[in-house]
């Protein structure tokens, strides 16, 4: 069964936080470092960004999902990452900056399918990459060849703890958790010179 949008408002869908109400709450915490993950459902959030998000959060940081689709969000609460609607994440701002996500996001990572599919967020990553904004970071096997000098092979190695939750998180979500690998794959964009701390990517060998 297809998965239906996401309501912004979370009334109807467990779990789904109002991002009103998530930025007055950033705001009054404007040291932390922030990490956006967008992705098209909670399923695909877990399965390709699941370790890099539960390490990050365990490290310090503000981390929130962003989905252009509801489902499940049972496995997603298991990495400890709140859920919260795009459209609406994206409503009032046509770029990713401070007025879009809440305050300024340090990082993000983004879905290859949203890439493509969803103009105001490839226009607003394709101006953050080219403009050294924040640092970006995609997954996917068939992102558009205008990253293809922009981007390059970088893989983060889950922490122990991280590969444990995310397990318990594919469990959750009635996948395999023996198909868990240690390593998630993006393509990076960022400065390595201005990286923020703790985002511990390097280059796929």
């Amino acid at each position: 069964m297809a998965a239906g949008p996401v309501n912004s408002t979370g009334t109807r869908i467990p779990g789904v936080r109002e991002v009103t109400r998530a930025r007055a709450v950033a705001r009054r915490r404007p040291l932390r470092y922030r990490l956006a993950v967008i992705a098209a459902d909670p399923l695909e959030a877990i399965e390709y960004a699941g370790g890099l998000l539960f390490d990050q959060s365990m490290a310090g940081w503000d981390v929130s999902v962003h989905v252009a689709e509801g489902g499940d969000t049972r496995p997603l609460e298991i990495l400890g990452a709140p859920l919260f609607d795009l459209s609406s994440s994206l409503s009032s701002r046509d770029s990713l900056d401070h007025r879009t996500i809440g305050p300024w996001p340090q990082a993000v990572v983004v879905s290859g399918k949203v890439f493509a599919a969803e103009e105001r967020l490839r226009s607003a990553t394709m101006v953050s990459i080219d403009q050294h904004l924040l640092d970006v970071k995609l997954w996917g096997d068939d992102l558009p060849s205008e990253l293809d000098h922009r981007c390059l092979p970088m893989s983060h190695r889950l922490s122990v703890a991280a590969k444990a939750f995310k397990r318990r998180a594919f469990a959750a979500a009635h996948i395999d958790p023996a198909t868990v690998t240690n390593v998630e794959s993006f393509r990076s964009a960022a400065d390595q010179a201005t990286t923020p701390p703790n985002i511990d990517l390097v280059p796929a060998s």
